[in-house]
């Protein structure tokens, strides 16, 4: 009869929630439950700590009691379950911000986790950045996942109080904010686990595609000179590049302090970053970086609410075929780019096999395309965007492709093609051998150029890319065909269809982003 009462008060589950015991321990906490009860009962020194809980309450209510309190109710428990009562008092206690939308006008959202204060240093230098480059700014801080014992052991620096910490009522109303900029530390290459359980909660926006096209960029802390200093940047791009998010890397648009040889620093054409344990915090050229970072970046978020520009904008697609699938789908992009309204250039990579070896390929006749190379590479200048069509070869692009990117270096030394929008589309030999890593691994060329990458997302998902009714390329990363291991299947109905798709988007953010 007690328990019940109890149960239906809510005092003994809140009483569970405070020694956070799982399943497994139910028997034992439940008893231990029991006897806080009779204490309570017959000698009332937690009542109004309890009555001020209520029914349905959570451990947030801990914060209503004091330390005093829990030894008490603490009495007679193990030395370890006491201390993280303790623990858990004290962190209930930590002041938090509520997290509200404050930015006004162009507005990016800085979301970040900070284990030792890295980050949020790195974090104020982004805002004073994207600030001077004339967007309103908040700042976020995701939830903690680990203990506050955990946390002291690891000596972890206090959360900040003026940092407003994300909530999943917040998480529904990023749509509202342009641009998004991501600080994370790297657990072995990719980012933490708390800013992953972040980016887990927004599979509400993802479903409806609701961030799809908005810019995001990325900042990061290693523990290493080399431990991640690019690879956690990149490793993040799958939860950007399935919400059909646009990514914005730096490219080397701070030379002065990315090209230094003279000091240990961080900083990659990835974005900004530090480095070190939690005695060593960023120096002046990796705050310099990040603040070049976060004006570039807010140049770039104007441009996605500016006026369109009233010229016509070019597109360019460059590709490489050997069998015909990938020409197949550069027709089909031009075509459905060109309905959006943009002028569309064909451009075939130049061949670097001989024609004995091509016959013995038995590769397909070379399409009336102009060829590209090192002579008249320079045309590429003229494009607001440039799409790439790349066959896979062991999960990279092809070698002519390669020969093609590695003949832009002079490109690059001037930084001609930084802020051009580019994207990609595939052809595989295999389902799962290489329609998304072929993208992947392609991307480093357009964040050594400083291009914004422009993936599809499942913006075709009304076009059949979640289909199951048939075998078909396509993914978030873009537009495939699967040519079979001997290249002798055609791009199927569907896969031309989301090939469409992706010119479609792709000219739509050309037109939107052009300057």
């Amino acid at each position: 009869c007690r328990m019940q009462v109890l149960l239906k008060e809510g005092l003994l589950c809140n009483i569970c929630t405070i020694w956070n015991g799982g399943p497994e321990q139910y028997d034992e906490w439940l008893a231990q439950a029991i006897t806080c009860w009779l204490k309570t009962r017959f000698y009332g020194f937690l009542a109004s700590p309890l009555a001020k809980m209520g029914a349905g309450a959570s451990a947030s209510a801990l914060k209503d009691f004091s330390a005093e309190d829990l030894q008490k109710l603490a009495e007679g428990l193990p030395e370890d379950q006491v201390k993280r009562m303790l623990a858990a008092l004290e962190a209930s206690k930590t002041p938090t911000l509520k997290a509200e939308k404050k930015a006004s006008g162009t507005s990016v959202a800085i979301i970040y986790y900070s284990m030792f204060g890295h980050l949020k240093v790195m974090a104020e230098e982004i805002k004073k950045g994207l600030e001077k480059g004339g967007v309103s700014v908040d700042i976020f801080q995701v939830e903690e996942t680990l203990p506050a014992e955990v946390l002291a052991k690891m000596g972890a620096v206090e959360k900040p109080s003026d940092v407003m910490t994300m909530d999943m009522e917040m998480v529904g109303k990023l749509p509202e904010y342009d641009g998004f900029m991501f600080g994370f530390p790297t657990r072995f290459g990719m980012m933490c686990a708390q800013m992953k359980a972040f980016f887990d909660q927004t599979g509400g926006l993802w479903s409806p595609q609701k961030l799809a096209g908005k810019p995001c960029g990325t900042f990061i802390c290693t523990g290493s000179q080399n431990g991640g200093q690019e690879l956690t940047h990149m490793t993040a791009l799958g939860n950007f590049v399935h919400h059909g998010m646009v990514y914005v890397p730096l490219g080397y648009q701070a030379p002065a302090q990315q090209f230094n040889m003279e000091e240990i620093h961080g900083g990659s054409p990835w974005g900004a970053s530090t480095m070190g344990d939690k005695d060593r915090m960023p120096t002046e050229i990796e705050k310099t970086i990040a603040n070049v970072q976060g004006e570039k970046f807010a140049e770039t978020v104007k441009r996605t609410v500016s006026e369109a520009v009233s010229r016509t904008c070019k597109v360019a697609i460059v590709y490489y075929s050997t069998y015909g699938h990938i020409k197949k789908l550069a027709d089909e992009i031009a075509a459905a780019a060109k309905k959006e309204g943009v002028e569309v250039d064909l451009y075939q990579v130049k061949e670097t096999l001989d024609e004995t070896t091509l016959g013995k390929m038995h590769a397909a006749p070379k399409a009336e395309d102009t060829v590209i190379d090192h002579s008249n590479i320079d045309k590429l200048v003229d494009y607001d965007g440039i799409m790439f069509g790349v066959p896979t070869r062991f999960g990279n692009a092809a070698a002519q492709m390669k020969s093609f990117w590695d003949s832009t270096g002079g490109l690059w030394q001037a930084g001609k093609l930084t802020g051009k929008l580019g994207a990609s589309f595939v052809s595989t030999g295999t389902q799962g051998g290489g329609q998304e890593v072929t993208h992947f691994t392609h991307v480093t060329h357009f964040v050594h150029h400083g291009m914004v990458f422009v993936p599809l997302g499942y913006q075709a998902g009304g076009d059949g890319q979640f289909s199951f009714e048939e075998i078909h390329g396509g993914s978030p990363w873009g537009a495939s065909v699967l040519a079979g291991a001997d290249g002798s299947r055609q791009p199927s109905e569907l896969e031309l269809k989301i090939a469409a798709k992706q010119g479609q988007v792709f000219a739509a953010k050309v037109k939107q982003m052009a300057v």
